[in-house]
């Protein structure tokens, strides 16, 4: 978990798809996460991550996925 910046920084604008389930992990820079919510597996989506590795994301897969953005966290 500790790593998890420098790994991304390490691969950041290679084509390659970082799938985590650590907490903040595709706001992190991360391109796919996963995560429980009500006893189920969701994921969730960093479609910039994505294309800045030079990926494309389906829009079906997208449109089941809750999108997130690289960043701090923004509180309500």
């Amino acid at each position: 978990k500790q790593e998890i910046d420098e790994i991304l920084a390490d691969v950041r604008g290679a084509s390659v798809l970082t799938v985590g389930e650590t907490d903040d992990f595709a706001a992190r820079g991360g391109i796919i996460s996963f995560f429980t919510e009500q006893s189920k597996i969701r994921f969730e989506i960093n479609n910039e991550a994505a294309r800045a590795a030079g990926l494309e994301i389906s829009s079906k897969l997208l449109g089941v996925a809750r999108i997130v953005s690289s960043g701090p966290k923004k509180e309500p």
